[in-house]
């Protein structure tokens, strides 16, 4: 099978209408012609995880996080990035990234995330195309209402990591948000739609004083925690394919001491 094809297969779920336009998503880098028979998973794209896909034999990369995102100007093999292209090219491997698309689609992290909190009634919090099935972050109840405090305690267990939790502890969690990776400018929104708690990542001290004085009770689950689902719907998506999936090893970046 040929890398255009399986790029044809993903952006069925994850179109690259639905990424925002400051993102960075496709084929980023090589040859669309190239013949795939062993496709690497992974959520990050970096010198660790290309050089891991090229031991493992892959002809092709699939990424949620993309390269270039801020765009370069000069390719400096003294650079980590500039070490990572050189070594995609001269392995002939493509690197396609499905990013802001795989967010926000019908299916894609957030559906999957709001699913593993076990939601139910899940709509969409946030709206940004036409297309009224997709949109960034979830919104949904639980089965049965619970404080804070052992909510905060479920999601670390369901996610495999440890929260930080922002707001009273004895709070009756009914309505849950759900935005995946860095969604701070979010939390406004979850809350006029009636969220108990949004539980998402990379929040900062004073974003965390500044959301719960709106009255809003805050989950920071982690970047990777929220987004390492992802692997497993790509390889949802072409396990039928038949070709080789190989699932990175790649891991979160902080260590819990």
């Amino acid at each position: 099978m040929k890398a255009n094809k399986i790029i044809e297969i993903i952006e069925k779920i994850c179109p690259k209408k639905l990424a925002y336009p400051w993102d960075n998503v496709g084929l980023l880098c090589g040859d669309s012609e190239k013949k795939v028979d062993t496709v690497f998973v992974t959520l990050d794209a970096n010198i660790t995880t290309v050089k891991e896909a090229i031991s493992k034999g892959a002809d092709m990369i699939v990424s949620h996080h993309p390269i270039l995102l801020n765009g370069i100007k000069r390719i400096d093999y003294n650079t980590a990035e500039g070490q990572m292209i050189k070594l995609l090219i001269e392995n002939d491997i493509p690197l396609f990234a499905a990013h802001t698309n795989m967010d926000t689609a019908h299916g894609g992290i957030n559906d999957r995330l709001a699913k593993l909190l076990n939601l139910t009634n899940i709509k969409i919090l946030e709206y940004h195309t036409e297309d009224n099935t997709a949109g960034l972050g979830r919104i949904g109840k639980l089965k049965n209402k619970i404080s804070l405090e052992k909510f905060s305690h479920m999601c670390g267990e369901i996610l495999n990591t440890t929260v930080r939790a922002a707001g009273d502890l004895n709070t009756v969690i009914n309505t849950v948000a759900v935005a995946s990776g860095s969604c701070s400018e979010i939390i406004p929104l979850a809350k006029e739609k009636g969220a108990d708690v949004i539980v998402t990542g990379d929040m900062k001290y004073h974003n965390m004083i500044d959301m719960t004085d709106l009255g809003i009770c805050v989950i920071d689950a982690g970047h990777y925690p929220t987004e390492i689902c992802v692997m497993d719907i790509f390889e949802d998506i072409l396990k039928n394919c038949g070709i080789k999936i190989i699932k990175s090893e790649n891991k979160d970046i902080f260590k819990f001491i």
